[in-house]
């Protein structure tokens, strides 16, 4: 009998993987998040050039963030 299965637990090795994914899929959320809300701070003003750029690149810095996430996961 192992000490986990004495404790009435027994380990399930899906659980941790599980627990990344989530975790990689809250912080993608929450990136999105931060990327909308400056995107539409840099665009209060209207669409001038520099926040059509900055808009341009906070989406880029996502898409590579979202790469980065889904070869984690």
């Amino acid at each position: 009998m192992t000490a986990g299965a004495r404790d009435g637990y027994e380990r399930d090795p899906g659980l941790q993987p599980e627990r990344t994914r989530m975790a990689w899929r809250r912080t993608t959320l929450s990136c999105a998040v931060a990327g909308v809300l400056a995107a539409r701070q840099a665009l209060r003003g209207g669409p001038d050039p520099l926040a059509v750029l900055v808009v341009a690149l906070i989406a880029l810095v996502f898409l590579a963030f979202l790469g980065a996430a889904n070869r984690r996961i």
